[in-house]
């Protein structure tokens, strides 16, 4: 892998199963933990056409849709203003039974040295720095698929 892998309002995109699913794939389901809405609807955009997307825009809602829902990945923002931090909700998450193996990205825009190291050193699998591209955040995506299939 390369050097972007090892990372106010809530929103549930359901997607139809023939834009999802266009080739008998299973269904993606990703959660999209972001407090800023720019960055929610740009990551939306950029996996629109490959994942259901849910978005969090806090930790009290990132619980409840992981305690309702089961995705294939998590995407964190590290910094989510008031409330817990993306470190916090990520351990809270690691004590979900089924949740302690499922891919957390970190999404942030610390991007300094030690950074990545101490976001994968707390709970999350992959780190990706903001800004990003589509393809980064879809390469990130399709390795974690490759790595381990759903």
């Amino acid at each position: 892998m390369n050097d972007i892998e090892s990372k106010n309002r809530s929103i549930n995109f359901n997607l139809s199963h023939k834009e999802v699913n266009d080739q008998n794939k299973p269904i993606k389901k990703i959660l999209l933990v972001e407090d800023d809405l720019i960055t929610q609807d740009v990551i939306r955009f950029f996996l629109k056409d490959l994942y259901i997307v849910d978005i969090a825009h806090n930790a009290e809602t990132a619980m409840e849709f992981v305690q309702a829902n089961k995705y294939n990945a998590i995407l964190m923002d590290i910094n989510l203003g008031k409330g817990k931090s993306g470190i916090e909700i990520t351990k809270d998450i690691r004590n979900i039974e089924g949740y302690e193996n499922i891919p957390i990205i970190a999404e942030t825009a610390f991007a300094m040295r030690g950074d990545k190291e101490e976001f994968l050193a707390a709970g999350c699998d992959y780190y990706i720095a903001k800004p990003f591209s589509k393809e980064d955040i879809r390469n990130i995506l399709h390795a974690i698929e490759i790595e381990r299939p759903q």
